[in-house]
């Protein structure tokens, strides 16, 4: 698939998160007392987002990290003073973890199964 379409998905991605991000839900009936499952849906969340930057944009690493580790931040400042959710550190922690754990993952996979040369 091509870059733009890559890009295009990110984008949307983008905008569901954030709208989910800052919906008046409550993560505990959402989950049916399963607990901590918001810390799961934000590593999970972050590490897709991850995936689709690197795709789409081929930002740097570095530069990645920086803009969604900031987007988590803002996103949890946004929760903790415009909705009626509190905004948590341990979910800018999955946040990273999320972001981190893409990156982790795509240097074992070259590791493992490197590039055949062209």
């Amino acid at each position: 698939m091509s870059q733009n379409f890559y890009r295009w998905v990110c984008v949307l991605c983008f905008v569901l998160a954030t709208a989910s991000f800052l919906a008046e839900l409550s993560g505990h009936r959402i989950a049916g007392g399963f607990a901590h499952i918001d810390k799961v849906a934000h590593f999970a969340i972050f590490a897709v987002l991850t995936a689709l930057l690197w795709k789409g944009f081929k930002l740097p690493a570095v530069t990645a990290c920086m803009a969604l580790g900031a987007y988590g931040g803002v996103i949890e400042l946004a929760q903790h003073n415009f909705t009626r959710r509190n905004g948590d550190w341990w979910d800018l922690l999955a946040d990273i973890a999320g972001i981190a754990s893409f990156y982790l993952v795509r240097a074992l996979w070259h590791k493992i199964r490197p590039r055949s040369p062209r």
